[in-house]
């Protein structure tokens, strides 16, 4: 069998270069491309950059044959043409799961526990020990987490550890480990309408994108707060903006957005109520060094017969 030609998009440190190049690939860094090796050549790439993915894709007799993507999301990919050509795409689903669900955790507890207001009070050199703003604890409130994969699991374990009953939602209504119940998409009923913190982390799909709109908002009953960590077009901006500054929203954290890096001059940079991270939910110091324990099995898999242990994208599902 020839050796496979694996292009280095998303930088790596030594140690994972090394044990990369111990499983007999050939490794190709972007400097190479074009020069060392030519675009055609390369079999495998680890990491996506749109201009290097289409360059690739246009090379005659082009032979990629496998993409890693080192995000959970493939939204960004040419996934038609990946299944036109044959082109296996693996992700990194999982390996933001811890980190995105304390983050998640943390965003609830500040307005649960009213650390907004003893932000804002702080600001202001404002002691108020008591006043009509008492704080909640977790299990005052019931949780409707939209995603029930490895990330919507690991909130609603958290969530459960501090008492908090959560509901899941799924293509079918099938199942999921730390949910107390769950419910099919496509029937969405009180239990749901009657959640106070909404959880989103569903992938972007035709069928998802602008999932969260006016008409869905206005079915819910009492919405303390809605949290995405998803994907920013799951949403559609202005039912958010609209729906806090109208009340019916009380609190909103949001780590991504439709446009990315959110606009100066975007009306959620001041919207009250409200906590932007700049999708940074995920991050975690060793994330090249995690995203390499993932990527390597594969890897030594694929070069023996072909398949993936884990984490191989439906092309036609989009996750």
């Amino acid at each position: 069998m020839s050796t496979k030609n694996l292009l280095i998009v998303s930088p790596i440190k030594d140690a994972q270069r090394a044990q990369f190049a111990a499983t007999g690939v050939n490794l190709v860094e972007l400097d190479d491309l074009n020069h060392r090796v030519a675009p055609s050549a390369i079999n495998i790439m680890y990491g996506w950059k749109a201009a290097i993915g289409e360059q690739l894709l246009a090379a005659p007799q082009s032979q990629l044959e496998w993409v890693h993507a080192i995000s959970a999301g493939v939204d960004s990919l040419p996934l038609a043409t990946f299944a036109q050509r044959g082109i296996k795409l693996t992700n990194a689903a999982g390996i933001h799961a811890q980190a995105i669900s304390q983050s998640v955790l943390a965003s609830i507890l500040y307005f649960v526990r009213r650390l907004d207001i003893a932000s804002h009070n702080q600001q202001k050199q404002h002691w108020a020990h008591h006043d009509d703003q008492t704080p909640h604890v977790i299990d005052d409130f019931k949780y409707v987490i939209f995603g029930t994969g490895h990330i919507g699991q690991q909130i609603a374990r958290l969530l459960k550890s501090f008492g908090g009953y959560t509901i899941g939602v799924n293509t079918t209504g099938h199942p999921a480990e730390y949910f107390d119940d769950t419910i099919s998409i496509q029937s969405l009923d009180s239990r749901v309408w009657q959640a106070d913190v909404v959880v989103n982390v569903m992938p972007l799909t035709d069928t998802t994108h602008h999932f969260f709109n006016h008409e869905l908002f206005d079915q819910f009953a009492h919405l303390f707060l809605f949290v995405n960590v998803g994907r920013g077009p799951v949403v559609d901006s202005t039912s958010v903006i609209d729906g806090i500054n109208s009340g019916l929203i009380q609190h909103a954290a949001l780590d991504v957005f439709e446009t990315e890096p959110l606009p100066a001059d975007s009306p959620f940079w001041h919207l009250p109520n409200t906590l932007i991270t700049p999708h940074n939910t995920g991050v975690i110091t060793h994330f090249k060094k995690a995203q390499a324990a993932l990527f390597l099995p594969n890897l030594k898999q694929y070069l023996t017969d072909g398949t993936f242990k884990t984490n191989q994208v439906d092309l036609t599902k989009g996750y």
